[in-house]
């Protein structure tokens, strides 16, 4: 039986790669935005978009421009507001398609109504960052060990007002889940902020689980759940009251409770090997790089930089739109 062809659905595309694996991205809708925001198509390398913008969506530089806007807060001129907004929007519908992009779309959607030159010099750039990359996607593959199998990890990047949740739930050796969004309360330390974002991973996980179960996947066992907070991993462990610990809310205790009854299990891992450490922090090339790699399972390292093969996927792009 012949492979099935590459198609378009509901704003994705979805390529097999032999039998056991496909990949799902959104190679189309990024070229038709190219399209829309560069006039000429050409996201190549460039004294304007230089050439190392092809590697990351943002670099930690951008925290330094973030925090000056929310400092300020001015309201900026109409017209740039709502181009502002529109590129934000345009990029915020690809978060679930390409998830590496979540940490800085997330830091540049609270600058909305206090929009500046240089936050949305951060849009063009991961913009241009999608359009070199457009041919990656998640890869989900029903080879290698635990394919089968869920794999949670979850962090937070503890702040002095609210930190940030980031976890990422994979299946098939990709992400099914993931999300990076502010905390709704302001937490005191950081054991009681990764604790947060290990409920909100553990509610997710539980919508998860059932939505398997409804389509025929059944889960044998526990699930693991990782995190690289020891003083959370303790606390999911015991039911004992400490000092440091007598502020947290009994509301922020639901994997324990998950791991009382079986459910799951809590595992305490290093943070250099964390993935859900892209959804908390703009990270550098390296770091950045290993985790997406991993999160997404991208076999290739495939970046379409040079602008022939950039203006030739803007084109092909379009043409399967059209059909």
């Amino acid at each position: 039986e012949a492979d099935p062809q590459v198609d378009y659905f509901l704003g994705a595309n979805r390529e097999p790669n032999g039998k056991h694996s496909v990949t799902v991205g959104a190679q189309t809708y990024i070229g038709l935005m190219v399209e829309r925001y560069f006039p000429d198509g050409d996201v190549g390398p460039n004294e304007k978009y230089p050439a190392f913008w092809s590697y990351t969506p943002a670099d930690p530089s951008m925290m330094k421009d973030w925090e000056m806007a929310v400092a300020r807060r001015e309201r900026p001129v109409k017209n740039f507001e709502k181009q502002y907004q529109s590129l934000f929007g345009a990029l915020l519908h690809l978060v679930k398609y390409r998830p590496e992009i979540a940490t800085m779309l997330g830091l540049c959607g609270t600058c909305l109504t206090f929009a500046t030159e240089e936050m949305y010099g951060h849009l063009v750039r991961c913009l241009v960052y999608l359009g070199r990359t457009r041919l990656r996607g998640v890869t989900f593959s029903n080879r290698g060990e635990g394919a089968d199998k869920l794999r949670v990890f979850a962090d937070s990047n503890w702040s002095e007002t609210r930190s940030t949740t980031g976890y990422v739930i994979m299946l098939a050796n990709g992400v099914v889940s993931s999300a990076s969004k502010r905390q709704h309360c302001i937490t005191m330390s950081s054991t009681e902020a990764e604790l947060v974002a290990l409920c909100d991973c553990a509610i997710e996980l539980l919508y998860v689980v059932d939505l398997l179960d409804f389509l025929g996947h059944e889960i044998d066992g526990a699930i693991e759940v990782c995190t690289d907070n020891k003083g959370a991993y303790d606390l999911c462990h015991r039911y004992t009251s400490a000092q440091n610990s007598r502020h947290v809310d009994r509301k922020m205790f639901k994997l324990r409770e998950l791991r009382g009854s079986g459910f799951a299990t809590v595992k305490h891992i290093p943070t250099d090997v964390n993935p859900a450490d892209l959804f908390t922090k703009v990270l550098g090339r390296q770091v950045f790089e290993k985790h997406a790699k991993y999160v997404m399972n991208w076999a290739a390292d495939v970046r379409p930089a040079d602008k022939q093969l950039a203006k030739s996927s803007t084109q092909s792009a379009v043409e399967v739109a059209e059909t």
